[in-house]
């Protein structure tokens, strides 16, 4: 929330055909803790005038009727608004009444300051609250929506087609996995955006970027007189997301701690903030995402098996772009167009030799790379094209194509990398060839070696396709 909404006070009106009881109310309100600034009917011919709060007292069926006009004014222009009733003691049918004036709460008059004061203290956080969410959400709207995904490859056409399937369930969790770089950020607004719950905020977090000490707070919220430092309450970030979507990246970071309180609220859709006894509900679609593979950090004993199952009510894989090379084309085309409208450079073009070379490149930052390129090379471009010295990139040479190798030398493995590009990915599988070389195949010895457990191996050779048999014949066997 922006720094102008949080100093923005309440606006409060007070009806009451008593103007004895009506100054008194005004009194109380303005001995609250929070800003607040009193309203009477008279305000209500102001042209945009909000009301947040109504409180209406009446003394008997009369008195009602005769405020009633001046309470419907103020829901017209303010459907919002919260309502709060200060009634007599004897009023027949009371609850009836209250019920039909959709009213939030009552008191009893003669009013008493100390319970009127919690009611519109605890009425006015809900106010808060939801000032936040209609922040979060026009923050998070996006005017651009399903074409921010660019491409019309078969992977991107698979991955679209799983995604309006899973917007059809507003409150099924999705585990979105693929490589740093590839926009899984872009992919879960996408998901947001074609459900029912487009509407509500889409609240992101990255999990690897807070502090463990901290993630808790964040995301649950907390109570004042917490910690030491809780001196007023806090909404977290699950409850924001409430009627929304809820995205935490890169899951992995997350101590296995909190991973067991999100885990209790996936299944409860119900938690508390620290310090707090009351339980709060909140109905918000989870999505997670990470760039490991989080079946091995469950195997390695790093991240709870049931928290990963629960979250993986749907797995979503986004394709890196090396295995959709159709698609650089259509997103250079794309992020070029959009840069020279940010830079102003309508006339500016790609050379032949400019394109041959994104097109060769094997882009192992993926989509996000691409952009950063396009970005800079647009930017410091000085004549109408864009020639391939602009672009900070190596094509790998066609010539001597070879991968990463690995040898002992002197008690030591040295590493000898190809020449141009080359992805973590290829150096672990050479690793991991390397290392069944010298144990002949044996699965459960390369994992000793390696320092994983036997079942965190069998995912990458799975991930890799690496036959372990393969390497049993002497004819591997390195010489050391």
């Amino acid at each position: 929330m922006n720094e102008r909404t949080a100093r923005d006070p309440y606006h409060i009106l007070v009806v009451d055909s008593n103007d004895w009881d009506a100054e008194h109310i005004r009194g109380y309100l303005r001995g609250l803790s929070k800003p607040v600034r009193v309203l009477c009917a008279a305000d209500l011919d102001t042209e945009g005038m909000r009301v947040d709060l109504i409180v209406l007292g009446f003394s008997d069926a009369v008195s009602l009727e005769t405020s009633r006009s001046t309470l419907e004014r103020a829901r017209a222009a303010n459907p919002l608004a919260q309502l709060i009733l200060c009634v007599p003691r004897e009023l027949p049918d009371l609850d009836r009444k209250v019920l039909s004036l959709k009213a939030r709460a009552f008191v009893l008059k003669p009013v008493e300051e100390e319970t009127f004061h919690a009611l519109v203290e605890q009425t006015l956080a809900q106010i808060h609250l939801r000032r936040e969410r209609v922040e979060h959400a026009r923050a998070t709207k996006r005017s651009a929506k399903v074409d921010e995904i660019v491409g019309a490859s078969e992977p991107i056409r698979r991955v679209l087609e799983m995604i309006d399937r899973v917007a059809e369930g507003a409150t099924t969790s999705v585990l979105l996995l693929g490589e740093s770089g590839v926009g899984k950020s872009l992919f879960a607004h996408t998901i947001h955006e074609r459900s029912r719950a487009s509407t509500g905020p889409f609240i992101e977090i990255n999990c690897a970027a807070i502090p463990t000490n901290l993630l808790e707070s964040e995301l649950f919220g907390y109570e004042p007189g917490a910690f030491t430092d809780a001196r007023a309450q806090k909404i977290g970030l699950i409850e924001l997301a409430d009627g929304g979507t809820l995205f935490l990246d890169e899951i992995t970071e997350i101590d296995p701690v909190i991973q067991a309180k999100l885990l209790k609220f996936l299944d409860t859709k119900r938690f508390r903030r620290l310090g707090g006894e009351r339980e709060v509900s909140v109905e918000t679609r989870v999505i997670a995402a990470s760039n490991r593979e989080i079946k091995d950090q469950v195997s390695e004993g790093r991240f709870r098996q049931d928290f990963y199952y629960r979250l993986n009510v749907v797995e979503i894989r986004v394709p890196p772009l090396r295995e959709r090379k159709e698609d650089v084309d259509t997103i250079t085309t794309h992020y070029l167009e959009s840069y020279k409208k940010k830079f102003n450079k309508p006339g500016l073009t790609l050379s032949p030799e400019a394109k041959a070379m994104i097109r060769a490149y094997p882009w192992p930052g993926n989509v996000r790379e691409l952009v950063n390129v396009l970005e800079r090379a647009v930017l410091l471009c000085q004549g109408d094209r864009i020639e391939a010295s602009y672009l900070p990139i190596e094509v790998p040479s066609t010539a001597t194509p070879r991968a990463a190798v690995l040898r002992r030398s002197e008690g030591r493995i040295e590493m000898e990398l190809p020449t141009g590009a080359v992805t973590l990915e290829e150096v672990e599988s050479a690793l991991i060839e390397a290392t069944l070389k010298r144990t002949r195949g044996n699965v459960s010895r390369a994992a000793d070696l390696m320092g994983v457990s036997r079942g965190a191996l069998r995912n990458r050779l799975a991930r890799f396709q690496i036959n372990p048999r393969e390497f049993s014949r002497p004819s591997f066997a390195l010489h050391e």
